[in-house]
């Protein structure tokens, strides 16, 4: 197999589902739908999650990220993401989003600008990605600024479970710093369907452990 055809396709094989700086085919898309149920003290909470991706061209992805934690706050965006570099393996990405978010009910303007570097790696177990995202958003109309820095690992075993690592960090200006960090294992389904299983560790102001479960779909 010539170089070239070989990088390709180790790329081809390491991307993940989707999101960070790896940017949907034209006519090509991806949806996820999650729940996180969360135990800390004694008092439980849950959160919900909707992302899809819709690729429009080679250079453009658009798509929505919904998100509803408990009654307490939530957001919905809509955003468009472009490549900056598209190398073998590595890449860079940029999104920038646009919606609302609430506060027990109370809508106001937010926005979020997101720079992605992905990478495809090789282990002696099969082909992985590393995806990084470093966000800066603004909620309340920009009242409220907010750093976030995400990193996903994961690990590709074609029609078996596959494990993926996610760290979180976020650190609102003026605020305190929370981080979680979550180990999970994707399940492969019928029709381009993974189900995602992972258990979580969150320090938001008190410590609280969680399930989360995920469906992903590609189309």
């Amino acid at each position: 197999m010539k170089p070239a055809l070989a990088a390709a396709l180790a790329l081809a094989l390491a991307q993940p589902a989707a999101g960070g700086a790896w940017l949907e085919q034209p006519g090509q898309g991806f949806a996820s739908a999650s729940t996180a149920w969360r135990q800390s003290g004694g008092t439980a909470a849950y959160e919900l999650g909707y992302y899809g991706a819709y690729g429009v061209t080679p250079k453009l992805t658009l798509g929505v990220d919904l998100n509803r934690n408990a009654d307490v706050s939530g957001h919905a965006l809509f955003y468009a993401r472009l490549p900056l570099h598209t190398g073998e393996r590595a890449r860079l990405a940029v999104e920038t989003a646009a919606g609302g978010n609430h506060d027990r009910g109370l809508w106001q303007l937010m926005q979020r600008t997101t720079l992605s570097y992905g990478r495809g790696i090789e282990t002696g177990r099969g082909s992985g990605w590393l995806a990084i995202d470093a966000a800066y958003e603004l909620r309340n109309s920009g009242l409220d600024a907010i750093w976030k820095l995400d990193a996903t690992l994961g690990l590709n075993r074609p029609g078996k479970a596959a494990p993926m690592l996610q760290a979180e960090l976020s650190k609102p200006e003026g605020g305190q710093l929370t981080y979680a960090l979550t180990s999970s294992l994707r399940f492969p389904l019928k029709q381009k369907r993974e189900l995602i299983a992972g258990l979580e560790y969150r320090q938001a102001g008190q410590r609280s452990l969680g399930l989360k479960l995920g469906l992903w779909q590609k189309f």
